[in-house]
């Protein structure tokens, strides 16, 4: 009898469960939507170059006289580095890998969930330490942070947006800064009576799925229980402590698990398997049915099922990004 492997696997019950993975992944994937786009080549960097900007000129000209000339601008680049993760799990031979089998269906959606949530952590991270810091309250450390009189508030975000707009930190399209933040933020914000006067509540139900809760001054607000938070790192380590972070356009980049968006082209003009130059995808889905493991597996009783995602996040600018550590009115302690 031969074996089922994974060529042998029908491609059609493949696709089905990279679509049942794929959606459950992007809902989780909110710290990165707003970086700009890299795309590299399987077998390489990535290399952004930033113009620093040039002072104003207040000086007329003199008649017949040529002005002095300018200084060069400053030039800086960022690299981006392809860097992979990925996971999977074992299934036995109770898992029909040859059909559309409803454990290996729910198995593809945790696993979703987990590359989503996986990436999702790695550029909060990124982020989180590259922006520019700010306490609520006027304090200038975390280990300072008290409850109730550093509870964020609607002045603390009055004063991240100018932050943002004086160092002329770039909108979105829309016009718009984006602001991350926890649930247990949003709900402390919402019992400052100056924020909920101000605050104008998401109604599109598609944006609420994807986490936008609202706007406010100039901000779209988007909430993620994948928010910074930490515990008992806070005054006398028994205060709770969380981060928002505001964001301005083009702060930082990414590349290769860019929020789930279009698939990506292989600079150097090969696929990552054929060398045909099709789009290579930023994540994949590995299924390996029963069979596949060879003389590791001779009663075909074992199968897999995985993701395997590669990125890089990278700060543009840390001075267009404001992460503000505050506690709340509610915490999980």
């Amino acid at each position: 009898m031969a074996n089922i492997n994974e060529t042998s696997m029908a491609s059609s019950i493949k696709t089905q469960y990279e679509r049942r993975l794929l959606p459950r992944a992007l809902p989780r994937l909110v710290h990165g939507r707003w970086g700009q786009e890299a795309t590299w080549s399987k077998f390489g960097s990535y290399e952004l170059r930033r113009f620093e900007s040039m002072s104003a000129v207040t000086s007329p000209l003199g008649e017949g006289s040529t002005p002095a000339e300018q200084a060069a601008p400053t030039i800086s680049s960022v690299t981006l580095t392809p860097v992979w993760y990925g996971a999977f799990v074992e299934m036995t031979d109770e898992v029909d890998m040859t059909a559309f089998d409803p454990i290996l269906s729910e198995i593809s959606s945790l696993l979703g969930e987990q590359c989503g949530l996986s990436m999702d952590t790695l550029i909060r991270n990124a982020l989180i330490s590259g922006a520019t810091a700010a306490y609520s309250g006027g304090v200038s450390a975390v280990g300072s942070l008290d409850y109730p009189q550093h509870k964020i508030s609607y002045k603390d975000i009055v004063m991240q947006v100018t932050a943002l707009m004086a160092a002329n930190a770039l909108h979105a399209e829309n016009g718009k800064f984006m602001v991350v933040i926890h649930p247990h933020t949003l709900a402390t914000l919402l019992q400052d009576e100056v924020f909920v006067n101000m605050w104008t509540a998401e109604t599109n139900p598609e944006a609420i799925r994807m986490g936008k809760m609202g706007t406010l001054m100039q901000c779209d607000f988007y909430i993620s229980s994948n928010a910074y938070e930490s515990a008992d790192v806070g005054a006398g380590s028994t205060t709770d402590v969380y981060s928002a972070l505001f964001i301005g356009e083009g702060a930082f980049a990414t590349a290769g698990f860019t929020g789930l968006k279009a698939k990506q082209v292989d600079m150097m003009g090969a696929d990552e398997y054929t060398g045909t130059g099709k789009p290579v995808k930023p994540v994949q889905v590995i299924i390996k049915p029963l069979g596949s493991g060879g003389a590791e597996d001779p009663l075909n009783q074992r199968g897999t099922a995985g993701w395997k995602a590669t990125l890089d996040t990278e700060i543009l600018q840390s001075t267009w990004m404001r992460n503000l550590y505050h506690v709340n009115d509610f915490s999980d302690s």
